[in-house]
């Protein structure tokens, strides 16, 4: 009788543990990542990408299901009318995109470009980085304000809500350096819109190269 009951508790013990690491799990999932990165590094000549030497790479792992493993899209800054890669905002604080490159067929860019459609519902991963920097002849005259945000939009929805935000500062400084990301796991539903919003006041600052990127995976 006494074994019996022992090993009831060491199964009960058991399904506690599991119970309790699945739950750590999902608080990961759940958790979002706001990561601001600055540093003041040399000019470099025009067409060439600002990096740091410290960077930070929030690693997707791909789905055991390698068919949802390929279901990712990578945007970058629109290209303007002279052709060349420049930040261009549209109605203010929306900013454009277009697309760099796209795997399966859940993604599909509408608005001008403004808005990317998810198709089908799902778990996914979302991952912004919008990277700043200060030129030498630069206009500002005291420290920046970074307010960055993706929203989403459904049929269910009354108006766009946040997915994630943030509220940066950043030094109004020659050949400062400056990058946010912000990356969230979250459920979108069939048809969900996803935007980006930036403060008009800096868009000029952006680096419009491929350190400035939205992308979205499904997991």
């Amino acid at each position: 009788m006494t074994m019996q009951r022992c090993w009831h508790m060491k199964r009960h013990e058991t399904g506690v543990r599991r119970a309790t690491g699945f739950l750590m799990v999902m608080l990961w999932l759940q958790a979002s990542l706001r990561v601001t990165e600055a540093a003041i590094i040399p000019k470099q000549s025009e067409g060439h990408d600002y990096q740091t030497d410290v960077q930070r790479y929030v690693a997707v792992y791909p789905s055991k299901n390698t068919r949802r493993a390929t279901d990712t899209v990578r945007l970058q800054t629109a290209v303007g009318p002279d052709g060349k890669v420049v930040p261009t905002l549209y109605e203010n604080k929306i900013y454009i995109w277009q697309t760099h490159t796209i795997s399966g067929n859940l993604f599909k860019l509408e608005d001008n470009g403004t808005s990317l459609v998810v198709s089908k519902k799902g778990l996914y991963f979302v991952n912004l980085r919008m990277s700043y920097y200060i030129p030498d002849m630069h206009t500002c005259t005291s420290n920046l304000f970074l307010s960055t945000s993706i929203k989403q939009h459904h049929t269910s929805y009354t108006k766009w809500i946040d997915v994630i935000n943030s509220k940066d500062t950043m030094q109004c400084v020659d050949y400062w350096h400056q990058s946010v990301t912000l990356s969230q796991v979250v459920r979108f539903g069939k048809g969900t819109k996803l935007r980006v919003l930036i403060d008009p006041v800096n868009y000029s600052y952006i680096i419009g190269d491929t350190s400035t990127f939205f992308s979205v995976t499904r997991l």
